[in-house]
């Protein structure tokens, strides 16, 4: 009988270990002078070498050791703006208030809860116990426990943000509760006709391959995009604050029946539909397949928490090809944005190819609904 106490067999993956190792092997992402300085600031002092946090692309984010225990270094992004770095923290901060399981802010002593520094912007974040178990092989049990406590903390989240705004902007999303989103129709018409002729230009034969399936296939998205958009905007579909990354990827466990989700970078205004699509469409095996047990013990889960009506779910399928629409043009434009990699470029090709499924499997997609597998 598998308990909350049991402990989570798991066995690293090949990458996951290669990470670590690198992770100890390469200098500091961060340089401890500025480590140091950073601490200073917050008015702590380091009492041992930081460490680099593996598993993370985005930003570089490092373990430190400070005079009031560890905490966790984040590095934002150069093009992450101040009004985008205000809006998650002004969502952490509610969450600290709900208490909800979240990463808490560690404040400067003057209450702001981030800094910049040499044109640089950095947060500190308390550091907490468990395993992220994304990169790991689980025992098949554990792993469908686990997807059912994703499930019932994702509701939870969702519930208790119902409503809620915070402070700053999000580019991506809606603006607020009844306004338009932030990239319209129309600018996703434009960044596809841009990233169109971008692509046009590419040297390296794996890039060109990539991108050019992507242009190709630009006209096919496109429509796609205009006819889902006037559809859904008469749908006047729930929106509620998602996690907008959500996954066993961002999920730390203490437990099989506890987890605390991180990184709010792109939390954001939008339909609750959008990270319901986001997670059950990560659940897929290495051929592309999808792990109908782990969708299915998620949504169980999710549902018993906070339940989905009827006139909502019926547009499930409109908003996943909507949002892999969407998403694919985000990969797209993120190459060109960070130079790279081609990965980018395949997983915007992924999204297009994944656009069509709900709609194509609607006895599949019932199953959902009900949580069978």
């Amino acid at each position: 009988m598998i308990t909350p106490s049991s402990p989570i067999l798991s066995f690293p993956r090949p990458g996951r270990v290669s990470d670590f190792i690198n992770s100890r092997l390469r200098p500091p992402d961060i340089h401890p002078e500025t480590v140091a300085a950073i601490l200073s600031r917050y008015g702590l002092e380091m009492t041992a070498p930081p460490a680099n946090l593996p598993n993370t692309r985005r930003n570089r984010n490092l373990i430190v050791h400070t005079s009031q225990g560890r905490k966790i270094l984040k590095h934002y992004r150069a093009d992450w703006r101040a009004s985008t770095i205000n809006f998650e923290h002004s969502l952490l901060s509610r969450l600290a208030e709900l208490d909800f399981p979240a990463p808490r802010l560690v404040p400067l002593p003057d209450g702001r809860t981030w800094l910049s520094l040499e044109t640089h912007n950095f947060c500190l974040f308390d550091f907490i116990e468990g395993a992220n178990y994304s990169s790991s092989f689980l025992v098949r049990p554990q792993r469908v426990r686990m997807m059912a406590t994703a499930g019932r903390t994702l509701a939870r989240l969702h519930r208790q943000l119902a409503g809620f705004l915070p402070d700053g902007r999000h580019h991506l999303g809606f603006k607020d509760y009844r306004a338009a989103r932030h990239r319209d129709l129309a600018w996703h018409v434009e960044k596809v006709r841009e990233l169109v002729a971008r692509s046009r230009g590419l040297k390296k034969p794996e890039d060109r391959a990539q991108a050019g399936w992507l242009v190709n296939h630009s006209g096919q998205l496109l429509v796609g995009m205009r006819q889902l958009d006037e559809t859904l905007q008469q749908a006047d579909l729930p929106r509620l604050i998602i996690h907008g990354d959500y996954g066993l990827h961002n999920l730390i466990y203490q437990n099989l029946d506890s987890a605390v989700p991180v990184d709010y970078e792109l939390a954001r205004l939008e339909w609750r539909l959008c990270d319901l699509v986001s997670v059950v469409s990560k659940f897929r095996y290495k051929d592309g397949a999808y792990d109908f047990e782990s969708i299915a013990g998620f949504m169980r889960a999710y549902q018993s928490d906070f339940p989905i009506a009827e006139a909502e779910w019926r547009h499930f399928p409109q908003v996943w090809k909507f949002y892999k629409l969407m998403k694919a043009v985000q990969y797209w434009s993120s190459y060109f944005e960070t130079n790279g990699p081609a990965r980018k470029l395949a997983s915007a090709r992924d999204e297009i190819l994944q656009s069509g499924w709900a709609l194509e499997n609607p006895a599949r997609l019932a199953s959902f609904k009900t949580g069978t597998p």
